[in-house]
């Protein structure tokens, strides 16, 4: 028997590049026109007992994307998803943790390393917006969402870095360099 993620329908603001909301809400897969772009969150885990930056390797949480997902189906990746209209990037990074993994974030908290414009042939795109915090990994595991997520594990730094850059560029590399010494 095929299973069916039963989820209400989500809704996504339409922006400009420069990141002005239009004031238009669309449902999710609705197609956008040219110049129109959704805005996307995603989230670091470090987790909450690795040292201090710069007196060890941290650890992290990453996930496989579902086997069954649009793009980068069975890639280890970090946390992330769609800004659904009402919702701030901090906000939307902060559900889809939970959401995906069960982990609980502090949307306040949460500092931007790295802000990408993917622009697509059609003329539309998305604002990725990228976060990082610490969080404590749950005692008996991350709950994930099976509809998005295949597996989950926590993995030293130069892992999780080899393992999400074979489908990012280096300046998101960067930006995870600068997490792994800042945060």
């Amino acid at each position: 028997m095929k299973q069916e993620k039963d989820k209400a329908k989500e809704y996504h603001e339409i922006y400009s590049r420069d990141g002005i909301p239009s004031g238009r809400i669309v449902e999710k897969h609705e197609v956008k026109h040219p110049g129109e772009y959704f805005l996307h969150a995603i989230i670091v885990l470090k987790t909450e007992g690795s040292p201090k930056p710069g007196t060890g390797e941290g650890s992290y949480i990453m996930q496989q994307r579902s086997l069954k997902a649009r793009f980068f189906a069975g890639k280890w990746d970090v946390t992330g998803g769609g800004v659904q209209a009402g919702e701030t990037p901090q906000e939307a990074a902060a559900r889809e943790a939970y959401e995906e993994l069960g982990v609980q974030v502090d949307a306040s908290q949460l500092q931007e390393y790295h802000r990408y414009y993917a622009d697509w042939e059609d003329g539309t795109g998305l604002i990725l917006y990228v976060y990082a915090c610490r969080v404590k990994v749950p005692e008996e595991g991350c709950h994930f969402d099976p509809y998005e997520v295949n597996a989950v594990k926590v993995v030293p730094f130069h892992e999780f870095r080899k393992n999400v850059m074979d489908h990012n560029d280096e300046e998101f590399g960067r930006a995870l360099d600068r997490i792994e010494a800042e945060i």
